[in-house]
């Protein structure tokens, strides 16, 4: 796979092609993301296919922490454009796409268990807040 085009998102501009966005900064510098913010980077794929695979590499790395060495800033750190594409073509020169097909099915999955997991705790906290407030009515 080669190297994606990215660039830096401007509000104003509205994308039509297979694209996401890659949160710029902050500690989570490198997160991908559906919708866009001030602060992101937009990648283009060439197919929805791609555009799958290029967000869960992305996701995987910001999961591994793989963009914190390339943080500056001391204030709000932020990750430079250059260093996004070097660390994700870097990436993409390593992996396997059978294995990685393989790893993008589980990551989905995982991420499904951990919303409905999430979902789950907030319906307990709701849960106990009426037990309260029944308690002390």
């Amino acid at each position: 796979m080669k190297t994606p085009r990215i660039k830096t998102h401007q509000m104003k501009n509205a994308y039509t092609e297979n694209h996401f966005f890659i949160l710029s900064k902050g500690l989570n510098a490198g997160k991908p993301l559906g919708k866009p913010c001030p602060n992101c980077f937009v990648l283009f794929a060439k197919s929805e296919e791609e555009r799958n695979q290029l967000y869960w590499l992305c996701y995987g790395l910001w999961q591994g922490n793989f963009f914190r060495p390339f943080l500056t800033g001391s204030v709000i750190p932020f990750i430079k454009l250059g260093d996004l594409k070097t660390v994700i073509a870097e990436a993409l020169s390593k992996i396997d796409l059978n294995e990685f097909e393989k790893s993008i099915s589980m990551m989905q999955g995982l991420q499904n268990h951990q919303e409905n997991i999430s979902k789950q705790l907030e319906l307990i906290r709701q849960a106990k807040k009426s037990l309260m407030y029944r308690v002390l009515k």
